[in-house]
């Protein structure tokens, strides 16, 4: 195939149509490329992004090899996910799933890190001491993690509270100054107000967030401190609860959400879409535009920003007959994927 031929309009933001061509190296022409396949749809996007997935973890947090990975990743990219960004995986076997043609690209984790009895025991498969996080974390980036995730808060069973922090603020502290230093970067599961302390630790995005509160947010945008909301995920937990406390913190967090999630996004925090393990992107990009996001921006979260964000490179494109800006769910119709090159629909 000698390239594809666009024509239509540039989602999210676009309005009129435009024309280009990519190259079988996929590179972007302004001038026709001999021979370009015409690309099926009027509207077109630069790949959709998942920036807080597990490809490793199924549904009821279960452990996927690498082989199911890579078919999870690979089944993503026919619905036009075609950037990922692996925020964990058991053993951190991300790591191990290596590239393919019509593979999206995936910035990975490795292993969660989290203390004995904070985490799911299926994903946890080594937990980490406080005195131990550091190389721990290092030890991840060696293998090959370009960023490190934190479980910095998740539910004591054994001690029955679900507000407490895993590891003390000087040890995050600690693992951000050497993880950037190594050049990687770094996430944080939190739940709890105790977020605003790992963000004045320099942490690089915020995950869940639902401790966030205005303050917070307004030190993420001077900061450049990202906020991967995942909607999807805090509501699916709104049903599961059965404790009447928790119950109401998370319906709570749900209506702090819908208060600062437009505020973070007019303050210029990159605010991602993510669907851990739960829901979709098309899913998310409703919802995000449910919390009172133009439409153009909560497509935005699941596009081009967390491009940005994330130093994606290359020409992704996926395309639609119409637009999903009027409704998400046309997200699940792509007409033609185009993933690093590859066209996979």
């Amino acid at each position: 195939m000698a390239g594809w031929a666009v024509r239509g309009v540039v989602l999210p933001y676009g309005r009129d149509a435009e024309r280009w061509w990519v190259d079988a190296s996929g590179s972007v022409r302004d001038r026709p490329v001999p021979g370009a396949e015409p690309l099926p749809g009027r509207f077109f996007l630069p790949g959709l992004v998942d920036a807080h997935a597990h490809p490793a973890v199924a549904a009821g947090f279960r452990a996927r090899d690498a082989g199911a990975a890579r078919e999870t990743l690979l089944a993503w990219a026919r619905d036009g996910i075609t950037a990922v960004r692996d925020v964990g995986s058991p053993a951190g076997v991300t790591l191990s799933v290596g590239s393919a043609p019509g593979m999206p690209a995936v910035q990975a984790a490795g292993r969660f890190l989290a203390p004995a009895g904070r985490y799911y025991p299926d994903l946890l498969d080594a937990p980490v001491a406080e005195a131990d996080l550091v190389g721990r974390a290092l030890a991840e980036v060696g293998r090959g993690a370009t960023w490190v995730k934190v479980i910095a808060d998740f539910p004591d069973r054994a001690a029955g509270t679900d507000t407490a922090a895993t590891y003390g603020i000087e040890a995050v502290t600690d693992l951000v100054e050497a993880v950037h230093a190594a050049g990687a970067r770094v996430a944080v599961h939190s739940t709890i107000p105790s977020v605003a302390a790992l963000v004045t630790a320099g942490v690089d995005s915020v995950e869940h967030g639902f401790g966030l509160d205005e303050a917070t947010v307004r030190e993420m945008a001077r900061r450049g401190t990202a906020w991967t909301p995942t909607v999807g995920a805090l509501l699916a937990l709104v049903d599961a609860s059965h404790q009447p406390a928790r119950r109401a913190r998370l319906e709570e967090a749900r209506e702090r959400l819908a208060a600062l999630v437009p505020l973070a996004v007019s303050l210029g925090v990159p605010v991602l879409a993510g669907t851990d393990v739960t829901g979709s992107i098309p899913g998310e990009v409703a919802l995000l535009a449910g919390l009172g996001l133009d439409p153009a921006d909560a497509l935005a979260a699941a596009s081009v920003r967390p491009r940005q964000y994330l130093g994606l490179a290359g020409t992704d494109v996926v395309t639609y007959h119409r637009d999903p800006r009027d409704d998400p769910a046309e997200l699940t119709r792509p007409a033609a994927v185009i993933v690093r090159g590859s066209r996979v629909r």
